[in-house]
């Protein structure tokens, strides 16, 4: 009994291994899969152009500020294309000197106030929008927690009166984040940027594949 049950099974082994299996796979060759893969590949390529359009123009973009005349400009090259007045650290929270690179572009940032700041011991986290956060319009990040950054107080303008970070108009924070986002290489075109710098009750954080060098200087 034993040698006859050894026996079957080996003839069923040989049968299956004499047999050929055919895997199929539908997804590929499904029109509706691929129609939705060319047309994503089309969107890619799409954005890349777009994105190279707009860098074209700005890839030797860079921002200098001067805290001792409190102006920020912005150069392309050797030509300086904007010059804005800012509001900078007071003597006794200086706004940090050096190079850097500005890597993140943040509209309508929260503001956490920072745990490690005598100052901010008090303060209580304001959301996107609030009329009373302290971010403005728009976050330009390069060494958190300084960074440039909107206001509506432009009384502040061209005084020393921040606690170290860089305060702009809330109009001009504006302009400088479409051009590091272009720069930058994270353009998506004008409706794109219009939508989320409109939709001032939430944050939307972009970083910048090509960072833009920023110098900080007496």
């Amino acid at each position: 009994m034993r040698v006859t049950r050894l026996a079957a099974v080996a003839a069923m082994a040989a049968l299956v291994s004499a047999c050929e299996f055919t895997v199929r796979d539908d997804s590929q060759a499904n029109p509706a899969n691929e129609a939705a893969t060319q047309q994503q590949q089309q969107q890619q390529a799409q954005l890349a152009q777009i994105r190279e359009q707009a860098a074209r123009e700005f890839q030797q973009l860079r921002f200098l500020v001067d805290v001792s005349d409190r102006q920020l400009r912005v150069l392309n090259g050797e030509q300086v294309i904007h010059a804005h007045d800012v509001s900078v650290g007071t003597r006794e929270w200086p706004t940090p000197t050096g190079s850097w690179e500005i890597h993140r572009v943040d509209l309508n940032p929260e503001w956490i106030p920072p745990k490690d700041e005598e100052w901010a011991k008090d303060e209580e986290r304001k959301a996107p929008g609030a009329a009373d956060n302290p971010m403005g319009r728009a976050r330009l990040v390069y060494r958190m927690p300084n960074t440039i950054h909107g206001t509506n107080e432009l009384s502040s303008l061209g005084k020393a009166a921040s606690h170290g970070s860089i305060r702009v108009a809330n109009d001009v924070v504006i302009q400088l984040a479409e051009l590091l986002l272009k720069a930058g290489g994270a353009w998506e075109g004008p409706q794109w940027f219009q939508q989320m710098a409109q939709n001032q009750s939430r944050e939307f954080q972009i970083d910048l594949p090509r960072p833009v060098p920023i110098v900080v200087q007496d």
